[in-house]
């Protein structure tokens, strides 16, 4: 048995009141913890394992609160961090559901899931429910260019809702159209967002339907047989999906079955806590292997425009204080600093 201690640097007020949200998820994923091997303990000093549970928004944009906490500094060594945040830079070794693939190093980083996702009224497993669709995907082609292709998609048994476009109906009838609609289909279109995973993808793994993750950066959680569960496609290829899926409608339903079985083994509320300690463990054997000039990677991935605006931005707003800006407003600030230097 491990005994593991899990905190947050983030004020609980932070960001509206919510920068202990994740920290209370994964509480709660602990109290429903199903394989019992790891205990949560209240001394950080008795912990084998202290993890930071956190929003990068509300421990800093890039950690920063955890890298000054009293318990980090005293207990360095034994330190993970567990971080759903898009467009992070993984500053300490730990688990993160969007860490990209590029910059993936399996002796710092593991990727994980998103906490809180569970079955409800609107998103229900139902393992009798008929495919309407072949393929289907809701949800806003604003965040990322590849959406973009996946919105143009046409097939006559797809279902494609743009909510970047279409006008709202309201976040409960949304929700539910939603989880109508991911329970029709054979496959669920998981493209990139702001980060290179989606919680689409835990989602429709959730009700029984296969994912089709489109989505270079996106590197898959070490546990569940992926080739089993979900179909891969190369953003540049997007145009190919429907001929893709067409060929490989025979197989959706074994796939879905397959990717309920992956959820509820890695990803449910009852195997989270479990998961992400034995990840943490992986990298903890690890931790002889980090030494050398890798460990400056995430130094490296400052100097991408990016996190690089990101920084200059916070240092113009005087700190944590400043709102952090959004993707598309970064990205536009990037655009226009791009735009001036080619009209020079």
């Amino acid at each position: 048995m491990t005994n593991v201690h899990i905190l947050s640097a983030a004020d609980a007020e932070t960001d509206g009141g919510h920068g202990h949200d994740e920290l209370q998820k994964m509480r709660a994923h602990a109290a429903s913890d199903r394989f019992g091997v790891h205990a949560l303990v209240d001394d950080p000093a008795a912990a084998e394992i202290v993890l930071f549970v956190e929003s990068s928004a509300a421990a800093g944009a890039y950690f920063e609160r955890v890298r000054r906490h009293p318990v980090f500094r005293a207990r360095r060594e034994s330190c993970y961090l567990f971080s759903s945040t898009d467009r992070i830079v993984p500053f300490l070794p730990g688990v993160y559901a969007s860490v990209e693939r590029s910059w993936y190093w399996p002796r710092w980083t593991r990727s994980g899931m998103y906490l809180g996702i569970h079955e409800s009224d609107h998103l229900r497993y139902r393992p009798d429910a008929a495919a309407a669709y072949l393929f289907s995907f809701v949800g806003s082609s604003a965040t990322h260019r590849v959406r973009r292709a996946v919105v143009r998609l046409t097939h006559p048994e797809s279902r494609i809702i743009d909510t970047a476009v279409e006008r709202p109906i309201g976040h409960a009838a949304s929700r539910v159209r939603y989880g109508e609609i991911l329970a029709a289909s054979a496959f669920v279109l998981c493209p990139r967002g702001g980060g290179p995973a989606s919680f689409r993808l835990f989602e429709t793994m959730m009700l029984g339907r296969s994912p089709v993750v489109i989505s270079d950066e996106w590197m898959p959680p070490v546990g569940p047989k992926w080739d089993e569960v979900a179909v891969r496609v190369r953003e540049r290829d997007v145009e190919r999906v429907p001929a893709l899926l067409e060929a490989r409608r025979e197989e959706a339903a074994a796939m879905g079955a397959a990717a309920r079985a992956a959820w509820l083994e890695w990803f449910a509320p009852e195997a989270a806590f479990h998961r992400t300690v034995e990840w943490c463990l992986e990298l903890a054997s690890a931790a002889p292997g980090r030494a050398g000039a890798r460990r400056a990677l995430p130094y490296v991935q400052m100097l991408r425009p990016y996190h690089a605006a990101r920084w200059t931005l916070r240092r113009a707003g005087h700190g944590e204080r400043w709102r952090v800006p959004r993707p598309a407003e970064l990205g536009a600030a990037v655009e226009r600093a791009r735009a001036r230097r080619s009209r020079r």
